[in-house]
C-alpha cells in the first residue's frame, strides 16, 4: 500500500467508487471477451466430459465459459463474477449462442456461495493475480470441489516479457501496471508460484507448465498494445498514479505515444508469460 494509506488489500477494491481493475469499463470487457475456451482451456479439456457439473470462477463475459459448458452439457454450469456489468454481458452472450445448461451469478471467489463437494470441476483464468490471499480463493476451490474433483486453473506471470525490439515505454508499462497491483496486494508477476499456492491450499497438483502468449506480426502487435493503451485510460489505478505522485499526466502520455510508435515497427514482437495448473481434490 501507499504510504499514508491505512486501507487494506481486499478482493474487489474501489477507487473513487469505481472497480479498481476497471471491470465496469467497456473497453476493459471489450478485452476479455476476445478469450475463448480454445485455445485458453484447452489443457483443461480432455478433463470435461458430458453430464460434469463445472464452475468457472472470474468467467468476465463468459467467452470462455459458454464453451466450457457445451462440453459439459447436459450437466450444469455456473459462472460467477464479482462485476454486476460483467454478469450482465455474460448472461446475454450464453443466451445468443443457445447454451441453456449455464447460469450466472454475481459472488466473489474467496466467499463462493455453494456447498462443501458442489462440482466436478472448478475453472478459473486470470483471477488469482488480483487477490491479496490467492490462497484463500484457492482453499474456497477446493471446499466446493467434489471428492476427487479436478480445478484447471491460469494465472499471469508477466515478469519476464519477450520484446524485440526493447522499447523502453513497453518496459516502463508493464512496471506500473504491476505497481498497480501491487497497490491492491496482487501481483502480475507470481504465476510461476501457482504450483506451490495450490498445493497450501490442499490440492495434489497433477499438471503444471508455463507458456507464451505470442504476437508475432503487425496486425497482433498493434492490437496487444492498444489494449495496453485502453488499460491506461480507463483503469483507476493509472488516475491513483498520479495523485500519489508515482507519474505524472505527462509521463503516461510519453508512455502511450512509445508504444504507439513502437508497435508499428515491422519487427516488433511481444510475448507474455502464463502458468497453468490443474489440481485434484
Amino acid at each position: 500500500m501507499a504510504s499514508g494509506s491505512s486501507r487494506q488489500p481486499t478482493s474487489h477494491p474501489k477507487w473513487h467508487g469505481r472497480p479498481f481493475y476497471g471491470y465496469d469499463s467497456p473497453a476493459v470487457q471489450e478485452h476479455y471477451v476476445g478469450r475463448s475456451a480454445w485455445p485458453a482451456a484447452e489443457f483443461f479439456m480432455p478433463h470435461l466430459e458430458p453430464g460434469m457439473s463445472l464452475l468457472d470462477c472470474g468467467c468476465g463475459p463468459a467467452s470462455i465459459t459458454v464453451g466450457l459448458a457445451e462440453v459439459v452439457a447436459p450437466g450444469r454450469a455456473v459462472g460467477i463474477d464479482i462485476e454486476p456489468s460483467m454478469i450482465a454481458q455474460a448472461t446475454t452472450l450464453a443466451k445468443n449462442q443457445g447454451v441453456n445448461n449455464l447460469r450466472f451469478e454475481v459472488a466473489d471467489i474467496t466467499d463462493l456461495p455453494y456447498p462443501d463437494n458442489s462440482f466436478d470441476r472448478v475453472f478459473s483464468c486470470a483471477v488469482l493475480e488480483h487477490l491479496p490471499d490467492p490462497v484463500k480463493a484457492l482453499k474456497e476451490i477446493h471446499r466446493v470441489l467434489k471428492p476427487g474433483g479436478l480445478a484447471g486453473l491460469i494465472k499471469t506471470d508477466w515478469g519476464d516479457p519477450l520484446i524485440s525490439p526493447e522499447s523502453d515505454a513497453v518496459t516502463r508499462f508493464f512496471r506500473l501496471f504491476e505497481q498497480g497491483f501491487n497497490q491492491q496486494g496482487g501481483s502480475l508477476n507470481r504465476g510461476r508460484h501457482l504450483r506451490l499456492i495450490m498445493q497450501e491450499a490442499g490440492f495434489d497438483v497433477i499438471e503444471f507448465f508455463a507458456a507464451y502468449g505470442n504476437a508475432t506480426t503487425p496486425e497482433l502487435v498493434q492490437a496487444e498494445i492498444n489494449g495496453y493503451i485502453a488499460w491506461m485510460d480507463n483503469l483507476p489505478w493509472f488516475d491513483q498514479a498520479i495523485e500519489l505522485n508515482v507519474v505524472d499526466q505527462a509521463a503516461l502520455n510519453e508512455i502511450k505515444e512509445g508504444m504507439k510508435r513502437w508497435s508499428e515497427l515491422p519487427e516488433a514482437f511481444i510475448a507474455k508469460g502464463r502458468c497453468v495448473a490443474i489440481g485434484r481434490k
